[in-house]
């Protein structure tokens, strides 16, 4: 199973790599917006795990971006902000239903749910 790292820090990127790749993923990092439909067209992720910055660098929006393009559009999204949400009742944004948005820092318990929440039970949360 193809998880994509979309990191622009390669040391964060190396971090969620070694925290993943316990798990027996084939694990692909892509550090350049400008490279990522390249490789998304090439690899065909399961999953991809964005950072906040690594959309934000790009010229337009993102995950508007994406979800447009026949290929990205169905792969669900791990979008991981860099603030944290202050208080439980703050909401933390809806985009659509294919994308997960999460505060840093992450547990690791919890991210390994995500995936696993968009790999092996994906028939339970995809509308038929």
């Amino acid at each position: 199973m193809k998880i994509f790292i979309c990191e622009q820090d390669p040391y964060r990127a190396k971090l969620i790599q070694d925290i993943l790749g316990v798990y027996n993923y084939k694990i692909i990092t892509v550090n350049k917006h400008t490279e990522f439909f390249k490789e998304v067209n090439s690899h065909k992720p399961a999953v991809i795990v964005m950072n906040q910055m690594f959309a934000q660098n790009s010229e337009t929006d993102f995950l508007t971006k994406m979800r447009s393009n026949p290929v990205t559009s169905s792969i669900p999204v791990i979008y991981i902000m860099n603030n944290k949400i202050s208080n439980e009742e703050e909401q933390v944004p809806k985009f659509d239903e294919l994308t997960e948005f999460v505060s840093e820092p992450i547990k690791i318990k919890n991210l390994r749910h995500y995936i696993d929440r968009w790999t092996t039970f994906r028939s339970l949360y995809v509308r038929h």
